[in-house]
Protein backbone atom coordinates (compact mmCIF):
# COMPACT_ATOMS: atom_id res chain seq x y z
CA UNK A 1 0.00 0.00 0.00
CA UNK A 2 1.51 3.20 -0.87
CA UNK A 3 0.73 6.42 1.20
CA UNK A 4 1.12 10.27 -0.34
CA UNK A 5 3.45 12.24 1.07
CA UNK A 6 2.36 15.15 2.38
CA UNK A 7 4.06 18.36 3.28
CA UNK A 8 3.35 20.08 7.01
CA UNK A 9 1.02 23.43 6.47
CA UNK A 10 4.67 25.32 7.05
CA UNK A 11 5.22 24.49 3.21
CA UNK A 12 1.91 26.39 1.71
CA UNK A 13 3.58 29.51 0.93
CA UNK A 14 6.41 28.02 -0.92
CA UNK A 15 3.40 25.74 -3.07
CA UNK A 16 1.55 28.74 -3.52
CA UNK A 17 4.67 30.85 -5.24
CA UNK A 18 5.11 27.68 -7.08
CA UNK A 19 1.70 27.36 -9.01
CA UNK A 20 1.63 31.34 -9.40
CA UNK A 21 4.73 30.84 -11.40
CA UNK A 22 3.83 27.63 -12.79
CA UNK A 23 6.81 26.17 -12.01
CA UNK A 24 5.65 22.12 -12.27
CA UNK A 25 7.01 20.51 -8.69
CA UNK A 26 6.55 16.75 -6.49
CA UNK A 27 7.28 15.48 -3.48
CA UNK A 28 8.93 12.97 -2.72
CA UNK A 29 9.96 11.41 1.35
CA UNK A 30 13.26 10.03 2.58
CA UNK A 31 13.31 8.37 6.33
CA UNK A 32 10.59 9.97 7.23
CA UNK A 33 11.42 13.42 5.80
CA UNK A 34 9.97 15.67 3.08
CA UNK A 35 11.29 17.24 0.35
CA UNK A 36 9.90 19.57 -2.20
CA UNK A 37 11.45 19.56 -6.19
CA UNK A 38 10.86 22.27 -8.10
CA UNK A 39 11.76 21.55 -11.93
CA UNK A 40 13.21 25.00 -13.46
CA UNK A 41 12.99 25.93 -16.97
CA UNK A 42 16.48 26.04 -17.58
CA UNK A 43 16.33 21.59 -17.09
CA UNK A 44 18.03 22.15 -13.05
CA UNK A 45 15.85 21.28 -10.37
CA UNK A 46 15.90 23.07 -6.19
CA UNK A 47 14.98 21.31 -3.66
CA UNK A 48 13.92 22.59 -0.57
CA UNK A 49 13.23 20.46 2.72
CA UNK A 50 13.24 21.80 6.90
CA UNK A 51 15.25 20.39 9.47
CA UNK A 52 12.75 17.30 9.40
CA UNK A 53 11.97 14.64 11.87
CA UNK A 54 15.24 13.85 14.26
CA UNK A 55 18.00 16.04 14.59
CA UNK A 56 17.39 19.60 15.52
CA UNK A 57 13.37 18.95 15.42
CA UNK A 58 13.81 16.42 18.69
CA UNK A 59 15.10 18.72 20.35
CA UNK A 60 12.48 21.26 19.23
CA UNK A 61 9.28 19.42 19.26
CA UNK A 62 7.28 22.01 18.36
CA UNK A 63 8.70 21.93 14.32
CA UNK A 64 11.54 22.76 12.38
CA UNK A 65 14.16 25.28 13.13
CA UNK A 66 15.25 26.39 9.34
CA UNK A 67 14.83 25.45 5.88
CA UNK A 68 17.77 24.25 3.09
CA UNK A 69 17.34 25.27 -0.64
CA UNK A 70 20.04 22.90 -2.46
CA UNK A 71 20.75 23.80 -6.31
CA UNK A 72 20.82 20.45 -8.71
CA UNK A 73 22.17 20.56 -11.58
CA UNK A 74 22.21 17.17 -14.27
CA UNK A 75 25.79 16.00 -14.35
CA UNK A 76 27.03 18.75 -11.89
CA UNK A 77 27.51 19.54 -8.16
CA UNK A 78 24.46 20.16 -6.06
CA UNK A 79 24.89 23.32 -4.40
CA UNK A 80 23.30 24.98 -0.95
CA UNK A 81 21.99 28.14 -1.87
CA UNK A 82 20.18 28.90 1.47
CA UNK A 83 20.17 27.09 4.43
CA UNK A 84 18.65 28.43 7.96
CA UNK A 85 18.92 25.41 10.04
CA UNK A 86 20.98 25.40 12.44
CA UNK A 87 24.70 24.50 11.11
CA UNK A 88 23.63 26.89 8.00
CA UNK A 89 25.09 30.45 7.32
CA UNK A 90 21.20 32.07 7.84
CA UNK A 91 20.06 30.19 10.91
CA UNK A 92 19.86 33.53 12.73
CA UNK A 93 16.19 33.86 10.06
CA UNK A 94 14.88 30.45 11.52
CA UNK A 95 11.66 29.43 9.51
CA UNK A 96 10.44 32.88 8.93
CA UNK A 97 9.16 31.97 4.77
CA UNK A 98 9.88 35.64 4.10
CA UNK A 99 13.73 35.02 3.84
CA UNK A 100 13.30 31.76 1.89
CA UNK A 101 10.85 33.01 -0.67
CA UNK A 102 13.49 35.96 -1.21
CA UNK A 103 15.69 33.10 -1.93
CA UNK A 104 13.59 31.41 -4.30
CA UNK A 105 12.72 34.43 -6.35
CA UNK A 106 16.36 34.28 -7.78
CA UNK A 107 15.77 30.76 -9.34
CA UNK A 108 12.16 30.59 -10.38
CA UNK A 109 10.67 31.97 -13.43
CA UNK A 110 8.70 35.63 -13.44
CA UNK A 111 5.03 35.35 -12.92
CA UNK A 112 2.90 35.12 -15.92
CA UNK A 113 2.08 38.16 -17.70
CA UNK A 114 -1.59 39.68 -16.86
CA UNK A 115 -4.74 38.95 -18.78
CA UNK A 116 -5.34 42.11 -21.41
CA UNK A 117 -8.20 44.15 -19.97
CA UNK A 118 -11.87 43.40 -20.45
CA UNK A 119 -12.33 46.73 -22.38
CA UNK A 120 -10.27 45.35 -25.22
CA UNK A 121 -12.04 42.23 -25.84
CA UNK A 122 -15.46 43.68 -25.88
CA UNK A 123 -14.19 45.94 -28.47
CA UNK A 124 -13.35 42.37 -30.46
CA UNK A 125 -16.80 41.11 -29.54
CA UNK A 126 -18.45 44.05 -31.09
CA UNK A 127 -16.93 43.93 -34.65
CA UNK A 128 -16.73 40.19 -34.76
CA UNK A 129 -20.92 40.89 -34.27
CA UNK A 130 -21.35 43.66 -36.59
CA UNK A 131 -19.57 41.17 -39.16
CA UNK A 132 -22.78 38.52 -38.46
Amino acid sequence: MSIDPILPARYTPILDLARRRDTPFYITTHDDHGYLHLHLPDGTRLTITDDGVGGATARKPGGATGWQITHITPGGPAVAVYNSTLLGRYHHLGTDPRHLLQALNRYLPPPPAAPAPRRQRTGLLRRLLRLT
